[in-house]
């Protein structure tokens, strides 16, 4: 079954102005202030647009995780997943967020290097565990709590789980 063709982009005329503002919010990370394709397709049914970039604005932008693990947290789940759009999307963040070119190799193939914070390791752990249908391992928990308190461990598994 070959796959649809991709929807147009919605009448301007309708939703330009909430295009608008959700492409300025995400030009820093971006490096343009342009939406994705997935954001453009999301604008045919707006209410779900404006909730996903909602959600999206609250985790990326006024979330308690640090730059550098959201980013790991969200290239990991993104290569283990074969989300290839995502994990494109998220190479300027992950530079921005100073993560090192050989980290993000490492991660995508599967590594948690022994050169990452405990924090940024148990991260990676938590992704590993969810992908392979497997509760987080407590200890790992513990450490994602000690180091980004209750709100910081919800934020981190609904990284991956809003797609």
């Amino acid at each position: 079954m070959a796959p649809l063709p991709p929807l147009p982009d919605p009448p301007p005329t309708d939703v330009a102005v909430e295009m608008a503002h959700m492409a300025t919010a995400r030009a820093h990370a971006e490096g343009t202030a342009t939406l994705g394709t997935v954001y453009q397709t999301m604008f045919h049914a707006p209410g779900v647009a404006r909730r996903v970039g909602a959600l999206g604005d609250e985790i990326r932008f006024h979330g308690v995780l640090p730059d550098d693990v959201r980013e790991l947290v969200i290239l990991r789940y993104a290569s283990r997943a074969g989300f290839g759009y995502e994990w494109s999307h998220h190479q300027r963040p992950a530079r921005l967020a100073d993560l090192d070119p050989a980290t993000v190799g490492a991660i995508t193939a599967g590594d948690i290097p022994t050169s990452l914070r405990p924090e940024q390791q148990a991260a990676l752990a938590a992704v590993d565990q969810v992908i392979a249908h497997r509760s987080i391992p407590v200890q790992v928990q513990r450490v994602l709590i000690d180091s980004f308190g209750e709100a910081g461990a919800v934020e981190l598994v609904v990284q991956w789980n809003w797609w």
